[in-house]
């Protein structure tokens, strides 16, 4: 094949001879034996292979290998380990200049980055690699097999006569709100230990019961000198878990979340208010939160067995009790899982079986209820008294807006409709 003589083709050598020498140069800075020459004239082979035929093509790939095979040779001769990926890097460079070749540019400028990044990353992939613990690693890959295997041969739409299951739409949430818990969870591990502001917050957008349990325990150990730091962690915790639950409105469900605004961001308030209110004493240490991983097949089935069930009883008792019965469960549900609650509050309001407004009042009901459920954890876990008063004092603060709010927000929401079709023109 005859290569065009042009400003282009002139241009596309300028690409290939420096994206070899951008690779290249990173080896020369490792120490390596090929560095910025070799991977420029790899890069420039693969260019001028592909645009002179497949034969050129196969020979420039047999001529690389050879020089792969001559490097990892002088390196095992001066007792050093086998050159991979060197090796491997060359040949990538190689194919770098192919996909120029083809005007494929913007893979060939991604491969080349993605190339830097991982050769550069070195040092701190291994210390992260070295930090990772067995179970996490499970969790990664679970979290793939039921996100890229599980949910795409899942049937779409209802399957029973009733319509109340929808495996995949279910399984959606599932994989969704689990991702969050363990993106959650991996800030957790690097921030946790940085201060309580971390610990408290980062563990309740994981697990606000499991946060409770394990800044409650921390004042047992300390014989009570935690107490201001524990109460200050447990008020961030619920505080992240309120932004949890709002965010899962707003993701799943974003005409619910003006319903639950107003009561919600009251008890957001509080729990902020009294969160900075008692500051941590000058040298204590923060508690850590030892949360496990919440990405599991255990804790993956357990949120969708509960998920489908808060939505299957919930939408039995929606038509048997109306509102109430919904309500009802709402606020039983948030005793175990308040996210599993506003998950189906969502899914409910997008399938419409329930209103914006019952959703967002549903999630307010379970975030009181996850609310209350810390009073008995901190009472058994912290030995505390003291403790035990201060958060009974706060959970009450906390029902008392959520019902100030909760009786002002149709005002709230009226004025909110008039402001919204005045700005739509109607």
């Amino acid at each position: 094949m005859q290569i065009e003589m042009s400003w282009e083709t002139l241009w596309h050598l300028a690409i290939t001879l420096g994206l070899g020498l951008l690779v290249g140069l990173e080896r020369e800075r490792a120490g390596k034996e090929v560095g910025l020459r070799t991977f420029s004239f790899a890069a420039l082979l693969g260019y001028l292979s592909w645009k002179m035929g497949p034969l050129y093509t196969l020979a420039v790939l047999a001529f690389v290998a050879v020089i792969v095979v001559v490097i990892n040779v002088n390196a095992l001769k001066k007792g050093t380990s086998v050159e991979a990926t060197t090796a491997v890097s060359l040949f990538l460079t190689c194919f770098v200049g192919m996909l120029v070749a083809q005007e494929a540019l913007f893979v060939a400028v991604a491969v080349a980055i993605f190339m830097l990044l991982l050769l550069s990353w070195k040092e701190e992939m291994l210390v992260f690699t070295m930090r990772l613990q067995r179970s996490e690693i499970h969790a990664a890959i679970t979290l793939g097999l039921l996100s890229f295997v599980i949910l795409p041969v899942l049937p779409v739409g209802p399957f029973d006569p009733w319509g109340l299951f929808s495996p995949r739409e279910m399984w959606w949430m599932v994989v969704l709100i689990s991702a969050i818990g363990f993106a959650n969870y991996i800030l957790l591990r690097l921030y946790g230990t940085r201060g309580i502001n971390y610990t408290g917050f980062l563990g309740g957008l994981v697990n606000s019961t499991a946060t409770a349990a394990e800044l409650a325990a921390t004042v047992k150990e300390s014989k009570g000198n935690l107490e201001d730091t524990a109460f200050r962690g447990l008020m961030l915790a619920k505080t992240a878990a309120f932004l949890r639950n709002g965010l899962i409105l707003a993701i799943f469900a974003p005409s619910a979340l003006p319903a639950g605004f107003v009561p919600v961001g009251l008890m957001i308030a509080v729990t902020v208010a009294l969160a900075l209110f008692r500051q941590a004493r000058d040298g204590e240490a923060p508690p850590e939160i030892n949360v496990q991983s919440p990405f599991s097949l255990r804790s993956a089935f357990s949120f969708g067995l509960m998920f489908a069930a808060i939505t299957v009883i919930g939408r039995i008792a929606q038509q048997f009790a109306g509102n109430l019965g919904f309500y009802a469960v709402a606020f039983a549900g948030g005793i175990i899982s308040s996210s599993s609650t506003a998950a189906t509050a969502a899914h409910l309001v997008s399938q419409g079986m329930i209103s914006p407004l019952v959703a967002g009042t549903g999630v307010v009901l379970s975030s009181i209820s996850s609310a209350l459920i810390i009073l008995p954890i901190v009472w058994r876990s912290s030995g505390s008294a003291r403790l035990a008063r201060k958060v009974a004092w706060a959970v009450a603060a906390v029902v008392f807006v959520s019902a100030v709010g909760i009786a002002v927000n149709p005002l709230v929401l009226q004025q909110y409709h008039a402001i919204e079709a005045w700005m739509n023109g109607n």
